[in-house]
């Protein structure tokens, strides 16, 4: 009852402390204009950009208003310029013009469009985007007109992506050598498992994705789970009027079939916009491993030799539609329906071998029959009010729900060392998994200083998790449950938080940000017959802190640091059992803690080459899948999620864009990191530790007659995976892309992992067991040739005229941009 008293009495002072921050803000510099014709009259929905003078990237769009009046809000200090086009008249550019923090507000004095001679059906702006790009606090990887990642998913594109690690076997990523990520799509965090967020990220088509950003110093806005950071996947949403959109079909051949389709239109005016996509990915795979494993009875040496060859195929259907109002100048009303639904079906052939003493002892083999669905329906509510520029309240629901049903059925069947029969079994074993969340959250932010900026907010998570295994033998031709496998979890959980944070300008090349986030936790985990078997009430305090110097417009150099928590899954901490094969098991663990982890990094920041080093300190670091024994009555190696003393991390990061020449871009990425791994074993102390490094090269090639291609290869040399030794890993795609004539039609030919060498992981452990040697290696067999074929429909521009007002318009180009 103290504890709780203190932790509410904590949660209030830092909701103070949100209250009393509000006011002292800065308001950025607006950008204005009037968009006029040949003969000088106001011109209404002609498109104007705001594009980045260093590299003519798009920074926000907007239409000009009824009376050819446009208005940019909220702008960051730097050199752009304006450039305006409509329907029938030539493209104009502004002068180069600077924001230095001096001015509120900039008047732009845009030349006038001209009428052409010709009748033209549209003019738009083409603005190539290298495949990654290096922001102060994160790597944005532009994923869209990526010619090898076409008729790809979001978890192809990954395991592409500089310092991030996908591991398949135990459904786990990482970021720099961290596993503790935070998944979002379009900025809003996604809350499932991540065994659930790894089959939705397997099932998201590469053609709906706009960027993926790897933020791995978020601000105290961001929950502080997660001590790798955060992955936000953005999806399409066209910003342009009117109604468009596009549609693609895929089909290839890996080991197996493999094929895609999928759509995404977007219909907006001034109050509307409705946008949506969808997607079905059908995957047949052929995945195969091997495992070893060999120990000390007494004085005799037994040896486990397992395999298996699985069988997979996966159908996948995503789904989204949203809805966004503006209710007025003011209010905006946003509403978002998504979800997925997963289908894995499986037949494997698993065995294992048996020798005592080098002799042949045992032969098992097992039929294994899975199904696996899982299922996920998401509603999110948004409101957004604008008092005024600068000063905005936003409230926000999430309603998400989602299920795994996984029904297997195993038949065992026994030999002896001359492979006679001896008997067989049959088992059966279900698990149900239901898990429900609730979150409400808003956030503040106010803006009236030239020097000072304050944002805070509060959020409520409510979990409710339930977990229904069973496990069965059919004795007799009656199935007989086995109690020590069966049990029905229960999980309830609760997690309050509220952040306050700010901004502070001290020059005109001088930025610092700071904040605090608070969070407690009450977690109470048990059975229908066990109540309380954790039951956990926990607070702390995350800062953040921010300086970025800007030493000219080339060259900048930044600092952060930040506290992370990184809490046990939910299945994680369930004490079920899973069976890998015949002589592996995995179980969960319900005595997992929390991890809690300090971060600081700087960065240097060179036009758009970019150089990090970061420290990471992390206490209770939470492995997967780690060797927890082996029995030596059973014969049965059981794995489990466990929690270590401590991991310290080193990591460099070096972005190096290249152009070679008009027609030849490179990208290369290299990360390399020190990470020492300390933990316990049978109260014996094991520290380990390592250099590892990553590259990642993709090579963008412009040809003739709208023909385009890339290379990509990367490359991950060994590592570590807990106390468990990952042997090195590499991959190589290329592509071949054709636009049609019309610019509307795009064909492309990808092959992706062509030797089938970037998902064949192999793990030696590392513990030091007297007399004890476990190894295994398994292929997902990633490999893939694939032909797509994708069309855009519907206009980029709005040609007819229709009433509207600026401060609607800059409100929705606001939400979108």
């Amino acid at each position: 009852m103290i504890e709780s008293k203190l932790m509410s009495g904590k949660f209030y002072i830092i909701i103070g402390i949100c209250i009393f921050n509000i006011g002292y803000c800065s308001a950025q510099t607006s950008i204005s204009g009037t968009i006029k014709d040949g003969i000088g009259k106001n011109l209404p929905d002609a498109n104007v950009l705001l594009l980045n003078a260093l590299d003519s990237s798009l920074v926000k769009g907007i239409l000009s208003n009824t009376s050819g009046a446009y208005v940019f809000e909220n702008n960051k200090n730097g050199k752009y310029l304006i450039t305006a086009s409509f329907t029938g008249t030539t493209q104009v550019y502004s002068e180069v013009f600077e924001i230095n923090g001096d001015k509120k507000s900039i008047v732009i004095q845009t030349p006038v469009l001209q009428n052409l001679n010709v009748q033209m059906q549209a003019v738009t702006v083409t603005i190539k985007k290298p495949m990654f790009e290096q922001k102060i606090d994160r790597m944005v990887i532009n994923v869209k007109n990526s010619i090898t990642n076409a008729g790809g998913t979001a978890l192809d594109v990954l395991e592409k992506s500089p310092g991030v690690t996908v591991n398949r076997q135990n459904n786990s990523i990482g970021v720099n050598g961290k596993n503790g990520v935070v998944v979002m799509i379009n900025g809003k965090i996604n809350y499932m498992p991540m065994d659930a967020i790894v089959q939705l990220l397997s099932g998201i088509s590469s053609d709906n994705i706009e960027k993926i950003e790897l933020i791995t110093t978020p601000p105290s806005k961001y929950d502080a789970e997660g001590n790798a950071g955060y992955i936000n996947i953005v999806l399409i949403n066209n910003p342009y009027a009117g109604f468009n959109g596009t549609y693609f079909l895929s089909a290839g051949y890996g080991r197996k079939e493999l094929g895609s389709a999928g759509m995404n239109f977007n219909y907006r005016n001034a109050k509307v916009n409705l946008f949506g996509d969808y997607s079905f990915n059908y995957n047949h795979t052929i995945q195969t491993g091997n495992g070893f494993t060999q120990f000390l009875k007494q004085e005799d040496i037994i040896a486990n030799n397992t395999y298996s060859s699985r069988d997979a195929v996966r159908k996948i259907q995503t789904a989204r539609i949203g809805l966004d109002y503006q209710l007025n100048a003011k209010t905006i009303v946003s509403t978002l329906i998504s979800g997925y639904n997963n289908n894995w079906n499986m037949i494997a052939n698993n065995g294992a071998s048996v020798k005592l003493n080098n002799v042949l002892d045992t032969v098992i083999n097992t039929v294994n029959n899975e199904i696996n669905k899982w299922q996920n329906l998401s509603v999110n509510l948004n409101v957004q009010y604008t008092f005024k520029p600068g000063q905005m309240l936003t409230f926000d629901f999430n309603n998400i729900a989602y299920k795994d049903d996984n029904p297997n059925a195993y038949t065992n069947i026994y030999y002896n060392d001359i492979k006679q029969f001896l008997y067989h079994e049959q088992l059966k074993s279900t698990k149900v998994t239901p898990i429900n969340f609730k979150v409400f959250s808003t956030d503040y932010s106010f803006n009236i200083s030239k020097k000072f900026s304050v944002e805070a907010g509060a959020k409520m998570t409510f979990s409710k998790f339930k977990n229904d295994i069973s496990l069965a033998n059919l004795k007799l031709n009656n199935w007989v449950d086995d109690t020590s496998f069966s049990a029905k979890y229960l999980l309830n959980e609760k997690n309050i938080a509220a952040y306050s944070s700010f901004t502070l300008e001290l020059n005109a090349k001088t930025t610092i940000k700071a904040g605090l986030r608070y969070e407690y936790t009450n977690s109470n985990l048990g059975t229908t017959k066990i109540a309380n078997i954790v039951d956990r009430k926990y607070g702390q305090f995350f800062p953040t802190f921010y300086i970025s110097q800007k030493i000219n417009d080339k060259n900048s150099v930044n600092f952060s640091y930040s506290r992370r928590i990184t809490r046990p899954t939910f299945n994680d901490l369930a004490p079920f059992t899973i069976f890998f094969d015949p002589k592996t098991f995995f179980t969960g663990n319900a005595a997992l803690q929390p991890a809690i982890a300090d971060a600081v990094q700087v960065s240097y920041i060179f036009k758009n080459l970019s150089f990090s080093l970061s420290y990471t300190h992390e206490n209770n670091s939470i492995e997967g899948f780690q060797t927890q024994r082996v029995d030596t009555v059973s014969n049965i190696l059981y794995i489990t999620a466990k929690n270590f003393t401590y991991e310290q991390y080193v990591s460099t990061n070096i972005s190096l864009p290249v152009k070679i020449f008009s027609w030849w871009n490179m990208q290369n990425n290299i990360n390399i990191n020190w990470r020492q791994v300390n933990t316990i074993y049978k109260n014996e102390p094991v520290q380990l530790q390592i250099f590892d490094y990553n590259f990642n090269t993709t090579q963008s090639f412009t040809l003739p007659k709208k023909y385009s291609a890339e290379l990509s290869a990367f490359y991950t040399s060994a590592g570590y995976f807990g106390t468990a030794k990952f042997k090195p890993l590499y991959q190589i795609g290329a592509g071949l892309q054709k636009k049609m004539n019309n610019n509307k039609d795009v064909f492309r030919f990808a092959a992706n992992d062509i030797f089938n060498s970037g998902t064949h992981y192999q793990f030696v452990e590392l513990l030091p067991i007297k007399g004890t040697i476990i190894n295994s290696s398994f292929n997902f067999g990633t490999v893939s040739f694939k032909i797509t074929f994708t069309h855009s429909f519907g206009n980029k521009v709005l040609k007819e005229k229709r009433d509207r007002t600026t401060g609607a318009e800059a409100e929705v180009n606001r939400v979108h941009n």
